[in-house]
């Protein structure tokens, strides 16, 4: 596993950290990764008791949504 950067938005951006250590080797695959680590809270979140107006605006629902929506014909490689 690759060391921290010093770079803030590297280091603290799950998807941006996966691509730089090389676990994965495209945006789709990294936000996969991260959404698949992610059920969790994906889980605990719809099982809040958040409006479906704050969850639709929490950013890990927002990616989940993005990425499903997204063809891939949009991925980077």
């Amino acid at each position: 596993m690759a060391e921290k950067t010093g770079i803030p938005q590297i280091d603290d951006d799950p998807i941006i950290w996966l691509l730089w250590s090389g676990q994965a080797k495209t945006l789709h695959e990294a936000e996969e990764m991260y959404l698949d680590a992610s059920l969790p809270e994906v889980y605990r979140l719809l099982a809040s008791n958040l409006s479906d107006e704050e969850l639709a605006r929490h950013p890990l629902l927002e990616l989940m949504r993005w990425h499903g929506s997204r063809g891939w014909e949009d991925s980077i490689l």
